[in-house]
């Protein structure tokens, strides 16, 4: 199989750089060749007409509209897509590397995550030395399932953004993946994060303990939610170190704590079994019977990455378990348990602009 490169060089040079952006000001000229010209036109379909905003710029260049745009992506994605294609034929090639990282970022919020991986790999294929488009390209990969391939361009990353916490993290993450039976792996790179980020306390060296000891704390977990549902016969629960990778591959995402197993057919529930008063995160009148067939699946090595400590860990054990009976109950409400911060490295922001 041949793999070439989703752009074209072009031998004339084209020297652009912009306050208040991380690009680099001696980045290449090149031209988007057709696939990705055809992927783009995609991406602008994607942009609902509301969001399709005059062409101004809102900042006092190009690239300063584009970080912004990349600051507020995770709220606003359509709006970034569409500043990012609209910059996409910009006569300044770092412009236009700018405008394929924040497309990627934009495709990735949005769930489009083989186009995220395309747009991102352009912008690196343009410039290999752009911490911002090796970042996105990682967790684009990462999100894919393509762990291998994610943990190279982090090892790219790191030598060029040594300083950048949440690659630390996401190596160590990717290192997890391709060696979970190993409880101590990616623990160097989970302690470089939390190093640089010290003041903060975002990234955590992750606490891990025995299957057996995890398997305890849940099941401890899943009796004391029996008891106030009244039920009598338990819920089968397993504890798997990571989700299939298969799953991932189709979009289950890899940082999943855990999992909802419903067998088919039970929407006809039994009307004597929906009813009684529950406590705790469960609120009165809602069904407390959780369906026959039914079975919890936790993922140790994501609940472990999040918690830094044994008390940390058994609290987002429980926070796991209550939401697993929020689901098979189908309650929909507020879950009061707290557990570890919710912090993932892929949703970090681009290195460059929020450093730690």
């Amino acid at each position: 199989m041949i793999v070439t490169s989703s752009i074209t060089p072009r031998p004339r040079p084209f020297h652009h750089s912009g306050p208040g952006y991380v690009a680099n000001p001696l980045a290449p000229d090149f031209e988007l060749d057709d696939p990705l010209r055809d992927a783009a036109a995609r991406w602008f379909n994607l942009v609902p007409a509301e969001h399709r905003h005059d062409g101004r710029e809102s900042a006092k260049d190009a690239l300063e509209t584009l970080r912004e745009h990349t600051r507020s992506c995770p709220d606003h994605p359509f709006r970034a897509l569409w500043v990012a294609h609209r910059h996409l034929g910009d006569p300044a090639p770092a412009i236009r590397i700018a405008s394929l990282v924040l497309a990627s970022e934009a495709l990735w919020w949005l769930g489009y995550f083989e186009d995220a991986r395309r747009a991102a790999q352009a912008a690196a294929d343009a410039d290999p030395t752009s911490a911002q488009a090796l970042w996105r390209l990682a967790v684009a990969l990462y999100r894919q399932g393509r762990f291998d391939k994610a943990g190279e361009r982090l090892d790219n990353l790191l030598k060029l953004a040594d300083r950048f916490a949440p690659a630390w993290a996401l190596r160590g993450q990717v290192k997890v993946w391709l060696e979970s039976d190993n409880p101590d792996a990616g623990r160097t790179d989970f302690a470089a994060a939390a190093e640089l980020a010290s003041d903060s306390g975002t990234w955590v060296v992750p606490y891990r303990m025995t299957r057996d000891d995890f398997m305890a704390m849940a099941d401890a977990e899943i009796k004391i939610h029996d008891s106030v549902t009244s039920s009598t016969a338990g819920v089968p629960f397993e504890v798997s170190l990571l989700p299939d990778k298969s799953e991932v591959e189709r979009g289950v995402d890899p940082d999943h704590r855990w999992h909802l197993e419903v067998p088919a057919g039970t929407d006809d529930r039994d009307p004597d079994n929906l009813f009684s008063p529950l406590g705790g995160d469960f609120a009165a009148g809602e069904r407390s019977q959780v369906s026959f067939g039914t079975r919890f699946v936790l993922y140790q090595r994501n609940i472990e990455n999040l918690c830094k400590d044994e008390p940390t860990l058994r609290a987002e054990i429980r926070k796991s378990v209550a939401e697993l009976y929020d689901a098979a109950l189908d309650l929909r409400a507020p879950i009061t348990t707290q557990g570890a911060p919710e912090q993932h490295a892929e949703r970090a922001n681009i290195p460059g602009d929020e450093e730690g």
